[in-house]
């Protein structure tokens, strides 16, 4: 593979291209944070406490995210630019979202698994035996 890029494309795209995804990466740590805390407030208000676990892993992602893109962009203005730094701090941001919605994902199913739903179906069902 070459690379140089193709003619009338700037040399300077895959770095914007960068910024921008690590904004947007930023901006879905941020939601899942806050989503987190929405449902923290209202449907798993009895949830266990590790759900807290989701809004830190979403949060962490987002710092990750905004210091990634502050180097990057130092490293634009010294024409010092590291490919391995940018994609570790992808790598790593992208991992801290998964995990928060793992986390999220896991809280949901423990505070159902606390909740009763269906009583009255279950003593029937044992009276029935």
């Amino acid at each position: 593979m070459s690379e140089k890029p193709e003619e009338g494309v700037s040399p300077d795209l895959p770095y914007e291209l960068q910024s921008k995804m690590f904004d947007q990466l930023a901006a879905m740590g941020l939601a899942g944070a806050g989503l987190t805390v929405t449902l923290i407030g209202s449907t798993l208000r009895g949830a266990p406490a590790v759900v807290w676990l989701a809004v830190i892993e979403f949060g962490i992602a987002a710092l990750v995210c905004v210091t990634a893109n502050v180097k990057l962009i130092e490293g634009l203005m010294k024409k010092d630019v590291s490919r391995a730094r940018t994609k570790l701090m992808t790598g790593l941001a992208t991992g801290l979202i998964g995990m928060g919605a793992g986390s999220l994902a896991m809280s949901v199913y423990l505070d159902g698994q606390t909740h009763d739903v269906r009583p009255a179906e279950r003593a029937a069902s044992a009276d029935a035996r």
